[in-house]
Formats: structure tokens, C-alpha cells, sequence
């Protein structure tokens, strides 16, 4: 009460500094990002001298993605490619006329040869034809201006698109049909593709050296770099972050009051007599299967099957969770069941009322005795497949089926009984036939109840605090990464090469993209410098369950100029490589010269493989995995002569070459060139568009808006 009236006898003061604060940001708002007054911040970016908007962008963004959980920054990062192919794309067609005529548009729409754009949106996920019907009602609507706004907005993003797509196949045939491969490659390919060896081998596994036995040092990532320049270059400005995740767990007492919360509904949930009701009621499962044993948890699944029916079993713990299930049902499971259905497809709210009033009225006919189930399905089925056979469609096993049908079948209806079912095809009047009983397999019908098993709110404050006292407490990123190393909680993770518009940072996940989004602007913020820590404590949520799991805390580590990678941009990926070689250098020292191939190798004793019908243009040895240099090396062997020690990706390797069997010449080499010429013509257009993108003058302002 005292703080209140302080207050008020204060509220000039208070009326001053809210004044200040909005002022703030207003001018804010009208400095920077895309609300600015000053400066032309609508433009998102510019590609080969065309604006993008950003509100243009928006309302794209808005008509593909309505109504869609898509990643947010991964659709901007593919509709923004989208827009620099399609920039890309104009620019070459007026050079060498890959342009789309307006003649050619309307067949593309709406004639013949419908494009690919077309064929998708506006495809009868029932028939899996394009629903003309629907196409022609876009049409005119079109035509006489009656379609309603949204939908004429849809189809100005869809024609661009239609457009784009054409253009692209148009360059792609020109440039893979211009592709050749003369005779003489044909020949060698041919003849090492097919030519086989055996020999034997043997490894020393870098794992047989650990880590801390070999000393690397920032020269040798930097000679690795310099080998290997062409591998490790930046195309633009990068930056290198680390970061570490402060895990936030459920605690014994956490654990117990969630147990809790479901002890106390076990009477209730054993006395229900509505049992659908009281699941969904408490936001739990419900379903119409019946799992035998090996469906089961293997922990639990012994506890569901020994208990009887109308009892509970629980609480119990399964992915996460506390949970009660009631067993509702017990009885043995058909191996295959025997069906015949009669099928109307729909496609609209009123052709699903008509379907379903048809085949009630059919269904009735079945149980009066009035007609035969064949009779009606030639009659009636828009399954031509079964109809013609009287709506039969023999035996299947579980789960051959569509979930709704495969159900009925198995776990609802008995012999001759028959019910409606509902799925993407359309409505079913469904009938069993037959069933086999071959292992006589009981399964259990659950109803199950549950409580995700989280952090309470002690435990999330507690290690908020932790994740604060870290940061505070580091004058810098070095301090910060010595009091982590010190504690030996947590780990200091590095992820290199960030760009201004990276939104992901692989091990936090897709869920995790807004965090990694914020992570890195503030990294871009003018006056961060590296070795700074991020004052934010960012929080993460479980990808399935959503609730809050961890903390996220990091820093800048270095800047990265355009050009050959820095040692701290690149570590993450040549950090093993470089460790390997190492490795080997300290493998070949203790070896020395290798005279015989017996696995024998001074303080080292491997296995000797034999390794037959290799083909060197692999990138996988047999028994070794990924040893594409390992491959290479080996058609240069000289027969019976003992090689090593070869430096491979795995280990240290000794060869010896026993044979080599040569295929005979060929005369027909029609069939290989096409066989060769297929995958290169795939991947030209990717380098053409690449190199396209590389030579296109954009600028990227998108790290401004979002």
C-alpha cells in the first residue's frame, strides 16, 4: 500500500518517463527496420538490379503459407530462393528465350498440358487427378471478375510460379541436351566400372590412439586449411559462435507430484462408466486398436497384458510420461482377415452426406436379407478393382489397409458383420468375410490417460539462476568457457561459418530455429566484437512435448573475413581429419616400414580381411565403410606387392593386391552413355544455377526485417 501511494505522489515523474519511453519508440521505429521514414527499408533486397519489397514478400509468404505450420525461416529462406531464381531466370530469357508467351501460359493453366504447378494444386488427392471441375470454376471466375480477392491473390502467386517452373525446365533441356560424352570416356568407364579386384587388407583404427595422445596444434588446422583451399572457402562474411545448453530436468520431488496427479485418478478412472468421455476429459488416448505383446513397450508391456479387464495398470513410466491405462478389451487377433467393401468417393461436404446416406441405405438392404453384398458392389462400387469381383478384396495382413479400414477389420467387426468407414478414399460399406487365426496372438484394447514428467518451477528458476551467474560472471568469452570446463556440467559447443540470415544451429533442432535466429542477430549487432558473451539466457522447449528443457548461453568467437576459412571457422569440420592425421603420422612412427600383410604390426594386432569383387568407383570398402581415397589407390596396386601404411578416413591400412578381373571390350556403347550421361545431366542444371547465383549481383537485406 505504502509502494502505491509513493506512487502517486510520484505520477509526474512516472507521466515523464512512460512519455520518454514511447518517444523511444517512435523514433526507433522510424530509424530502423522496415517501418523507417528515412531511407528505402520496404526493400527487403535487390536481385540483378530488381527491388524485393518486403511487404510483396509478406503477401507471397501469406498465400503460400496460410494455414501452415511450416517453419517460419525456412519458408522465407525457400520462397527468398524462389525469388532470386525467378530474378535469375527473366534475366536469361531475354537473352536466349526461354520466356513464356502468354499463348503458352493459358495452356499451362488451364489447356492440354497442364504444368506441374497446375497437376499439384489442384490435384484429387482421391483419384490423383487433376479436378478439372474445380480448375474450370477458377476460370471463370477469373474471366468475368467474380473470384473473390483471396483466391485471385492466390492465383497471381501461382502464375508466377507456373512461369518460374517453365523457364527453368526450358533452360534445363537446353543446357542437358547439349551435354556429350565422346567415345574414349565411355571406354574408360565402362572398363573400370566394371573391372573387379581382390585383395586382402587390414586397418589400424585411429581408434586404437585416444585423443589426448596426439597434440594438435593451430598450425597444423591451418596447413590442413591452406591443402585444401578449394574445400574451404567463404563466399561471404561469416562469423563463429559457441554456445552451451544448460539441461533443466525433472527432479525425484517433481517426478512424484506429477506420479501424484495420477494416483489420485485412478478410482475414478477404474469406477468410469463412460470411458471416452473420462480420456478425452483428462487429454488422453484413445483408439480402436488392440496391440498384442511386441506392439507393447517391452518394459511394460508384460504389466498391460497380465492385467484383466476393467482394472488399471499404473502409473507407469513410458516416453516421458507417467501413465494409466485401462484395459477396456482382450481377445485374440486375426493374423489376415478376408474383405469386400463397396467404396463412393467424395470430394466435397455434400457428396460425403450423399455416400453415406447411399450406403446406409445399402447396408440396410444387407441386413434384411433384400440383396447380396456382390450384387451391390457391381452395382454401386467406384472401386473398379474389386467391383468387378463382387467388392472382394482377399486376404490381407495387418496394416495393409488404411488405418480407418485396416481397424474395422481387424479389431471391430467379426465375420459377416458389416459398417461404414471413413478415409481419404472416399466412404466404405465394409464387410469381413473370413479371418485366420495361425499364432493366436491375444491383444489388449487400452484406454490411456497421462502426465508429462517435467521440471518444476524450483528447478527451472534454479537453473535460470545458474545460466545468469555464468554470464555475469564472465569478464568474456574465455572466462566464460573456463568456468564451464571447471564444472564439468556442460559442454561448450562451436558452430562455424554463420552467416547474417543463418536460423539454424543443427544440434538445438528445427524447434529451436527462433532461438538460433536471435543467437546469431545479436552476434550481427553493431558494436559485438568477439570474445563478447550474449547477455540473453535463451530458452528452449522439448520439440515434442513443448515444455521448457533447456537454457541456451553463448558468445562471438571470431569474425571471418571472405576468403579461406579462419581455424575457428572451420574447426568443427576439420577437427577429426586433422586429429586423424595426426593420428597416423603417431601410428606410422611406432610402425615403421610394413614387409608383410599378417596383422601384425609391432604393438598392434588386426584382423587381415579379404576383400572380393571390390569396384573402385565406390565410395564404401566392404568391412571399412566411407574410404573413397582407400578405393582409388587400389586400382593403382601392383599384383602380390604389400602396400601401406596407406593414410585412410577410419585408419592405417596395408594392402595387397591378388587379382584383377577385366571386363571384355564392348561394341555397343549406346547403352553406357546414356547410363553416364543421365546423372550429369541431372546435376548441370544445379551448377548452372549456382554459378548464375554467384555471378548475379544481390544484395540481402533480409537480416534488417526478420
Amino acid at each position: 500500500m505504502g509502494l502505491i501511494t509513493s506512487i502517486r505522489k510520484r505520477l509526474w515523474i512516472v507521466t515523464i518517463l512512460i512519455a520518454v519511453a514511447l518517444l523511444g519508440f517512435l523514433i526507433m521505429d522510424v530509424t530502423t527496420g522496415k517501418g523507417s521514414l528515412f531511407g528505402n527499408d520496404d526493400t527487403l533486397g535487390s536481385i540483378a538490379g530488381e527491388k524485393v519489397h518486403y511487404k510483396d514478400f509478406q503477401k507471397t509468404e501469406g498465400v503460400l503459407y496460410q494455414n501452415t505450420d511450416v517453419d517460419f525461416f525456412g519458408r522465407r529462406e525457400y520462397l527468398w530462393n524462389q525469388y532470386v531464381e525467378k530474378a535469375i531466370l527473366d534475366k536469361e530469357a531475354a537473352n536466349n528465350g526461354t520466356g513464356v508467351s502468354e499463348l503458352e501460359m493459358q495452356e499451362l493453366e488451364f489447356g492440354n498440358f497442364l504444368s506441374p504447378v497446375i497437376q499439384r494444386n489442384f490435384r484429387n488427392p482421391t483419384t490423383g487427378q487433376v479436378n478439372r471441375e474445380q480448375l474450370n470454376q477458377f476460370k471463370a471466375g477469373l474471366d468475368n471478375e467474380t473470384l473473390p480477392q483471396q483466391l485471385k491473390e492466390f492465383w497471381v502467386v501461382q502464375k508466377k510460379e507456373i512461369e518460374k517452373d517453365r523457364m527453368y525446365t526450358k533452360l534445363n533441356n537446353i543446357v542437358s541436351k547439349s551435354l556429350h560424352m565422346p567415345n574414349f570416356m565411355i571406354e574408360r568407364n565402362q572398363v573400370e566400372s566394371n573391372t573387379r579386384y581382390t585383395l586382402l587388407a587390414t586397418r589400424i583404427p585411429y581408434t586404437a590412439i585416444k585423443d589426448e595422445e596426439v597434440e594438435v596444434k593451430e598450425e597444423d588446422y591451418l596447413a590442413y586449411l591452406k591443402e585444401n583451399a578449394g574445400s574451404y572457402q567463404n563466399t561471404e562474411d561469416t562469423k563463429s559462435l559457441k554456445y552451451a545448453l544448460i539441461d533443466i530436468s525433472a527432479t525425484a520431488t517433481d517426478s512424484a507430484a506429477i506420479r501424484k496427479i495420477l494416483e489420485d485418478k485412478v478410482e475414478k478412472f477404474k469406477s468410469s462408466t463412460n470411458d471416452s468421455l473420462f480420456v478425452t476429459t483428462n487429454l488422453g488416448k484413445w483408439d480402436e486398436v488392440y496391440y498384442t505383446g511386441e506392439k507393447l513397450d517391452p518394459i511394460n508391456g508384460g504389466l498391460l497384458m497380465s492385467t484383466v479387464k476393467g482394472e488399471i495398470a499404473g502409473p507407469y513410466v513410458e516416453k516421458g510420461e507417467y501413465r494409466l491405462a485401462k484395459v477396456l478389451d482382450k481377445k485374440m487377433i486375426p493374423d489376415s482377415v478376408k474383405s469386400r467393401h463397396i467404396l463412393r468417393r467424395v470430394s466435397t461436404q455434400s457428396q460425403l452426406f450423399a455416400a453415406k446416406k447411399l450406403l446406409d441405405s445399402l447396408q440396410n438392404l444387407l441386413v434384411t436379407g433384400k440383396a447380396r453384398f456382390d450384387s451391390l458392389a457391381i452395382q454401386f462400387s467406384e472401386d473398379p478393382g474389386s467391383a468387378i469381383k463382387g467388392g472382394d478384396l482377399g486376404f490381407a495382413a495387418e496394416n495393409m489397409m488404411v488405418k480407418p479400414f485396416n481397424d474395422a477389420i481387424f479389431f471391430k467387426l467379426g465375420v459377416g458383420k458389416s459398417d461404414l468407414v471413413f478415409s481419404d478414399f472416399g466412404v466404405h460399406l465394409v464387410q469381413v468375410t473370413d479371418q485366420k487365426f495361425i499364432s493366436k496372438k491375444e491383444g489388449v484394447k487400452l484406454a490411456i490417460i497421462a502426465e508429462t514428467i517435467q521440471p518444476g518451477d524450483e528447478e527451472i528458476n534454479a537453473r535460470l539462476d545458474e545460466a545468469q551467474g555464468l554470464i555475469q560472471n564472465a569478464k568474456d568469452l574465455t572466462s566464460l568457457e573456463k568456468a564451464i570446463d571447471d564444472g564439468g556440467k556442460y559442454k561448450m559447443e562451436l558452430v562455424g561459418n554463420v552467416t547474417e540470415n543463418t536460423f539454424k544451429i543443427n544440434k538445438i533442432g528445427e524447434k529451436g530455429n527462433q532461438v538460433a535466429r536471435e543467437f546469431v542477430r545479436w552476434a550481427y549487432q553493431k558494436g559485438v566484437k568477439p570474445g563478447d558473451v550474449c547477455p540473453e539466457v535463451y530458452s528452449l522447449q522439448d520439440p515434442d512435448k513443448h515444455f521448457l528443457n533447456q537454457y541456451m548461453i553463448g558468445g562471438l568467437v571470431s569474425e571471418n573475413p571472405k576468403g579461406l576459412m579462419t581455424v575457428a571457422a572451420a574447426k568443427n569440420f576439420i577437427e577429426t581429419t586433422v586429429k586423424n592425421k595426426k593420428k597416423f603420422e603417431k601410428i606410422k612412427s611406432k610402425v615403421g616400414d610394413v614387409v608383410n600383410i599378417d596383422g601384425n604390426y609391432g604393438e598392434y594386432n588386426v584382423k587381415v580381411d579379404t576383400l572380393n569383387e571390390i569396384s573402385i568407383l565406390g565410395a564404401q570398402l566392404p568391412q571399412f565403410g566411407d574410404e573413397p581415397e582407400i578405393l582409388a589407390k587400389i586400382g593403382k596396386l601392383e599384383k602380390d606387392k604389400v602396400v601401406g601404411l596407406i593414410e585412410g578416413k577410419g585408419g592405417a591400412y596395408v594392402l595387397k593386391l591378388l587379382d584383377v578381373k577385366e571386363p571384355s571390350p564392348t561394341s555397343n556403347l549406346d547403352a553406357f552413355r546414356r547410363f553416364y550421361q543421365h546423372p550429369a545431366k541431372g546435376a548441370a542444371m544445379n551448377y548452372l544455377m549456382a554459378s548464375l547465383k554467384k555471378n548475379t549481383n544481390i544484395k540481402d537485406n533480409r537480416s534488417k526485417f526478420y
